[in-house]
Formats: structure tokens, C-alpha cells, sequence
């Protein structure tokens, strides 16, 4: 297993980042105010004929199309192509905030 945290400023606001890579899993959390958001277990969809398909399901929490959009933007990014599970605890997800996660993301796993 391996675990790291990092902070770093999206839009002025301070945002938290952890990942821990295990053998066949990827836990990630990303938040902004100290609190878990809607937990998503992200599977590749390999029998999928479209490149970088996902399985996306929310495991605990309200499931939201804004946010399993901006998932899979991000999947589709860091070339992740295993299982995942994942919290973005983000206040505006636009295109620029989703770039700044995406560089951040891509030093830790």
C-alpha cells in the first residue's frame, strides 16, 4: 500500500488530497471543507468498444451527473485503468479546477 496527502490552492480555495494505491484499488479523496463527499466506485469498462469506458456507481451518498462527469474527465486524464474509489468534496468544478486536480493527482499515484 502506498499513502500520500498533499494540500494545495484550486481557485484561492485550500484543497486536501489523499490517495492510497493498493494492489488492484485506488482510493482517492479530495475535499475542501474537511469532509468526505459522495463516495463513487469507478470500474474500467473493458468490454466497452468505446476507449477509457467507465462502470461508475455511487457507493454512499446522492448520486450527482455533474460530479460523474467531472470522475470520469478525471479517469480519462490520469489514464487510470483500475478499480477506484473516489470522493471530490469540491465547491465549483469547472474545466480549469478539474486541470489543477488532474496535475495534483498525477504527482501522487
Amino acid at each position: 500500500m502506498n499513502f500520500k496527502t498533499v494540500a494545495a490552492l484550486l481557485d484561492g480555495v485550500h484543497t486536501d488530497f489523499v490517495v492510497s494505491v493498493f494492489e488492484d484499488t485506488i482510493f482517492i479523496a479530495i475535499t475542501q471543507n474537511s469532509k468526505l463527499g459522495t463516495l463513487y466506485l469507478v470500474k474500467p469498462d473493458f468490454n466497452s468498444p468505446e476507449d477509457q469506458a467507465y462502470d461508475i456507481k455511487a457507493l454512499f451518498g446522492r448520486d450527482d451527473d455533474k460530479q460523474t462527469s467531472s470522475i470520469v474527465s478525471l479517469m480519462r486524464g490520469l489514464n487510470i485503468e483500475c478499480r477506484t474509489i473516489i470522493s471530490l468534496m469540491i465547491e465549483n468544478i469547472n474545466f480549469r479546477t478539474l486541470r489543477a486536480i488532474q496535475q495534483v493527482l498525477s504527482t501522487l499515484i
